[in-house]
């Protein structure tokens, strides 16, 4: 039987895989593309051959058309990303929204209208109180040792004072200073303050239970009092918990 080209009336070889005049695939080729994309039954037994040009049209026209739809489509999913206000859950309190200035990063957890500061911001904030204990340390030991002309090494009494300065500015940070305002120099620096989970107001009395009673419970076990943060619901260390306060981020 012979067979001819159906884009340009080229008799056609049995053997020849392309069309030596216009160099287009022969029609066998055409139809088996045709049949693995989802060809219509009709087609696949006996469709004219020159149909199979316009079904090959079609079926490239709906790729375009749904590629097209689909980068259309992630195109609104990002659009809408963007836009989207994060709102309590409750719906009471002011929206944060994502255009808000902060100089730290959101952590997307919320109790009531207040975001919720991250273990990473917790952390850090102890660090620079621990910094700025460390500095005091050294300046209360420069001062003694001016003072008594001699080693603090070597004298009972001069250790005893420099330890006893370094409790008085503990108390004084984490007890006079929070209850005074809910932050340490630690949190002051990276804007993030304490709360009491029932909404009053966070008192000295409140930051004597939380560092006094807290802290030291918090470190047994290898500080793990302090890691309960990590996967708490609420994000609240055993210290938090036995004050009943949160840590969240300033507005």
């Amino acid at each position: 039987m012979t067979k001819y080209c159906p884009y340009c009336g080229k008799e056609l070889n049995d053997r020849s895989k392309f069309c030596p005049q216009c160099g287009r695939a022969k029609p066998e080729r055409e139809r088996t593309a045709a049949i693995a994309v989802g060809e219509p039954h009709a087609e696949r037994h006996g469709a004219p051959q020159s149909t199979l040009p316009r079904t090959t049209a079609s079926l490239r026209s709906m790729e375009r058309s749904s590629s097209a739809e689909r980068v259309s489509a992630g195109f609104d999913r990002t659009a809408r990303a963007r836009t989207t206000v994060s709102r309590p859950a409750n719906g009471s309190g002011a929206a944060i929204g994502s255009a808000q200035r902060r100089y730290a990063p959101p952590t997307h957890a919320l109790i009531g209208a207040f975001e919720q500061a991250g273990f990473g911001l917790r952390y850090a904030a102890w660090m620079f109180d621990f910094l700025i204990t460390l500095i005091a340390i050294m300046v209360f030991t420069f001062i003694v040792t001016a003072v008594s002309n001699r080693s603090v090494v070597g004298s009972n009494r001069d250790l005893l004072i420099v330890a006893a300065l370094t409790v008085l500015l503990f108390v004084g940070n984490f007890v006079a200073l929070a209850g005074a305002n809910g932050q340490t120099a630690g949190m002051r620096i990276l804007g993030i303050y304490i709360m009491r989970v029932d909404a009053r107001p966070f008192t000295v009395k409140d930051a004597a239970v939380r560092h006094l009673i807290g802290y030291p419970l918090s470190t047994l076990a290898f500080f793990l009092g302090f890691l309960w943060v990590l996967w708490d619901p609420r994000q609240q260390g055993w210290h938090d918990k036995i004050a009943g306060t949160i840590v969240v981020m300033s507005k």
